[in-house]
């Protein structure tokens, strides 16, 4: 079927009833003799998803989302028309989140699908707006996406590093997926149901150039403008801050140690009293367990807190910097020279760089007063901490650099008002928040 040239003809009109997510069984269409001038910009909510879609172009995982619909007459441009019969040009889309990603699906019946002419503008295709900072107009951290039924996605024009995406044609017109990755929403934290300027729409040539197009909220579907709608990202999960220290409510999973150059046979395990010395000469080890927090609940962060007691050069400043153990080790026989009781490391201090310890730093701090001392690790390392304790050997603490300073801290047997604990930042599904 071919329309006529129709981009010109109607002028811009932003009248329409509020469109909103619909169930997922029917369109929320009017006749047009019903549709009024909108007053306020339509707002949708996208909803958190623990297990997210397979993004390989197959909508049938979709299938219980709630969706947007687009016709000729629930369309705000061009609004009430009846050029536009559903068989002919007509979609819907959805769209969800998870804690790493925004996934989008759009199926769109077309009777005369046209792509990969070689002028991908002009194509058959969607356009997403993600407005972020819900101005109204371009911003740095705004998203522009246009999927093509050739599988072809730009990223504000260019190419989309970091999302995955897929599309193909169907037997009533075509359809794919999209996801993109929180990295590239600017930093914001979509937690506390974060709202920001949306619109979507769809583009039509059948055959003799783009001969209509149609938007769900505006007069634009490649770009921000001021009638956009709103769209908030809801029933997001809570993350807390939970603590875990020695002794108390049953946790026993922190155990520590000494490495002591000068005495390289020395033991510390069972000592209260632990001591970390500049200039390499004294290591302290410590190894922690971060007990089951429920299913599906992710681990995000982590700090060790650490309390100092005594130094033997008051006001001096060393360096101390954190790195992860890559073997087992022992805490009642652990010495300079061996990591357990028949293994000796493979060098002393346990200093070999991919064999007893990893080269990456994952904590820096500087020492330069006593009481108690808060070592943030590298986000990275808590997670995988907590999802692959098969290969948590604990960490080393090295004071590198520096004053030439003896620093005494209080071991994971001290008791719990002095021993060092930990806390982790974890992610809990929206049942399990309590």
């Amino acid at each position: 079927m071919k329309r006529p040239l129709i981009t010109f003809l109607i002028p811009l009109l932003i009248i329409m009833s509020a469109v909103g997510l619909a169930s997922a069984d029917a369109p929320t269409s009017k006749p047009a003799n019903e549709i009024s001038k909108r007053q306020t910009r339509p707002e949708v909510q996208s909803s958190w998803q623990l297990h997210p879609p397979v993004v390989d172009g197959d909508l049938s995982d979709w299938a219980g989302q709630s969706k947007l619909y687009l016709n000729g007459q629930n369309a705000d441009y061009p609004a009430g028309s009846d050029l536009f019969p559903p068989q002919d040009l007509s979609a819907w889309a959805s769209v969800i989140w998870t804690s790493q990603r925004v996934y989008l699906a759009i199926s769109v019946t077309d009777d005369y699908v046209v792509s990969g002419s070689g002028a991908w503008r002009n194509d058959d295709m969607a356009g997403f707006v993600f407005d972020v900072d819900n101005s109204g107009d371009f911003s740095a951290d705004d998203i522009n996406l246009t999927l093509s039924p050739n599988n072809l996605l730009t990223a504000n024009g260019g190419w989309p590093a970091g999302y995955e995406w897929a599309s193909h044609e169907t037997a009533t017109g075509w359809q794919g997926e999209v996801s993109i990755p929180m990295s590239q929403f600017g930093g914001v934290d979509f937690l506390g149901d974060l709202q920001v300027g949306f619109t979507w729409g769809i583009q039509d040539n059948d055959g003799v150039g783009v001969e209509s197009w149609m938007s769900w909220a505006g007069p634009e579907f490649l770009k921000a403008t001021p009638q956009e709608g709103l769209l908030t990202f809801g029933d997001g999960p809570v993350r807390k801050w939970v603590a875990f220290h020695p002794g108390v409510d049953g946790y026993d999973g922190i155990v520590d140690s000494t490495l002591d150059s000068w005495h390289p046979d020395q033991r510390y395990g069972d000592s209260q009293d632990l001591i970390l010395y500049s200039r390499n000469a004294f290591h302290l080890v410590m190894k922690f367990d971060i007990p089951d927090l429920g299913p599906d609940v992710r681990v995000l962060d982590a700090k060790v807190h650490i309390k100092f007691t005594n130094w033997n050069h008051e006001n001096w400043t060393s360096y101390v910097r954190v790195y992860r153990l890559l073997r087992p080790w022992d805490e009642a026989s652990v010495t300079w020279y061996n990591a357990d009781a028949s293994t000796r490391w493979t060098s002393s201090g346990a200093n070999a760089i991919g064999k007893d310890r990893e080269n990456r730093r994952v904590s820096l701090l500087t020492l330069d007063s006593l009481g108690w001392k808060t070592f943030n690790l590298a986000n990275d390392v808590a997670t995988d901490m907590y999802e692959h304790p098969e290969r948590n050997y604990g960490l080393i603490f090295r004071a590198e650099e520096g004053s030439a300073v003896a620093y005494h801290l209080a071991s994971s047997e001290a008791g719990s008002a002095d021993a060092p604990w930990i806390e982790v930042y974890a992610e809990f599904p929206p049942d399990q928040a309590h």
